[in-house]
């Protein structure tokens, strides 16, 4: 068989995940406020609704009205699944930066859960990877980057404990209207407390070994920006070839090595670039 394409891939990931259906139709109501535009997207244990705030008749107000469905009928774990959306709502509440979405509202009816946000208009990069035929120039890779950097810090800095993303990847990663980048789904972020484990939570070819055992740190989120920049870089998805595969992370002497170079390469891009993300990826 040949190589599955990113989209194939993708596909093949949301069959797996049996995602859910966008419930909401245009012109339902949530709370009596929201009005439904449109589906933004739907997938997972989610879905992402384009709606008008009403409370503003006299002036066309948008916002992202994320829905989570708690379909388990486990007592356990619909208790678990309802305490990560309300983590996700308390931590995008207390934020404050230009790359990560404000929260407005937060509510829930029968068994679903609702976040109410800022309306992002533009493109995550993963579709920018679709559409783009170029290879990304070194301008550009930098001021992402930057942008990227200034938003992870602004979490990992967060008292008491730090914020972890968990996620980074260019599916995660909006391009907005106006060329900012801004960090979308917190799903499964997490305040990082020393020596926690969990399960395993992220994308593989994205996600670092330790993240495969279970452990999420700030370092963590840095190896991911630098698997992103090096597929927004080189166009070679990590999900297709992964430099970590499962079962090899959860032996920790058997981690594999990391991709020597980033060729090909733009010539646009400095020569510098190859020896920031390459580290990143080795941390």
């Amino acid at each position: 068989m040949g190589r599955l394409t990113t989209r194939q891939l993708a596909s093949k990931r949301n069959r797996q995940k049996a995602p859910t259906k966008a419930r909401l139709q245009p012109g339902d109501m949530l709370q009596d406020r929201y009005r439904v535009v449109g589906t933004l997207g739907s997938g997972g244990f989610s879905s992402v609704y384009k709606a008008r705030d009403m409370r503003f008749p006299n002036v066309t107000k948008l916002c992202a009205v994320k829905e989570m469905v708690i379909s388990t009928p486990d007592p356990q774990m619909r208790e678990l699944t309802i305490k990560s959306f309300e983590r996700e709502a308390s931590m995008l509440a207390m934020l404050d930066h230009p790359a990560i979405p404000d929260v407005s509202d937060y509510f829930t009816e029968e068994d679903r859960s609702y976040l109410v946000l800022d309306l992002i208009r533009g493109k995550d990069l993963d579709q920018w990877l679709e559409e783009s035929t170029d290879l990304l120039d070194q301008s550009t890779a930098l001021e992402w980057a930057i942008q990227l950097c200034d938003a992870l810090d602004h979490l990992h800095n967060q008292r008491p404990q730090p914020i972890v993303f968990r996620d980074v990847k260019p599916s995660n990663i909006m391009l907005d209207q106006y060329g900012r980048i801004v960090l979308i789904d917190f799903g499964i972020a997490k305040v990082f407390e020393t020596g926690d484990k969990g399960t395993m939570i992220g994308t593989e070819g994205y996600s670092p070994p330790e993240q495969y055992r279970g452990r999420a740190e700030p370092a963590g989120d840095i190896y991911a920006l630098g698997a992103t920049l090096h597929h927004l870089l080189t166009r070679q998805d990590p999900r297709l070839e992964p430099p970590l595969r499962l079962m090899s992370a959860l032996f920790p002497k058997s981690i594999p090595t990391f991709p020597q170079s980033l060729k090909p390469l733009s010539c646009a891009v400095w020569p510098t670039i190859p020896w920031i993300v390459t580290p990143m990826r080795k941390r």
